[in-house]
Formats: C-alpha cells, sequence, structure tokens
C-alpha cells in the first residue's frame, strides 16, 4: 500500500520545481513510475507535505535573514 508520505517522498524535487502542480498529473505520474493506482485525495495529501515542508524551509530562511544570522 502506497502512502501519501511515500509519494511525497518520491516526488519531492517535481513537487518543489512545480508547487502547483495538478492533483491529476501526480496521479498520472505514479501510474507510469511507481506502478500504482492512487486516489486524488491521496495526491492532495502528498501534496500537501511537499509544499508545508517548503514553507517551513522559506520561513526559517527568511527569520534567520531578518535578525541577520545569513
Amino acid at each position: 500500500m502506497v502512502t501519501a508520505d511515500m509519494i511525497a517522498q518520491h516526488f519531492e524535487a517535481t513537487i518543489k520545481d512545480h508547487p502547483k502542480m495538478k492533483l491529476r498529473e501526480i496521479q498520472r505520474r505514479c501510474a507510469s513510475e511507481m506502478y500504482v493506482n492512487v486516489t486524488i485525495d491521496c495526491c492532495y495529501r502528498a501534496r500537501k507535505i511537499v509544499n508545508e515542508a517548503l514553507r517551513l524551509q522559506f520561513l526559517t530562511y527568511y527569520q534567520e535573514w531578518s535578525i541577520g544570522i545569513v
């Protein structure tokens, strides 16, 4: 069984490059690259996991930048 975390880990670079990638595209890539059928909801959660990690990464960087650490 494939979880949203597995999808997020597998497509992390792709979703980071294209944060607004359509859910159907993620679903299609799962079928072609991972040979599994996943639901749209699972793709939504995977995209949300990656985007949240990216948001936290930017937030941390700009907090350091604003106080002059970087």
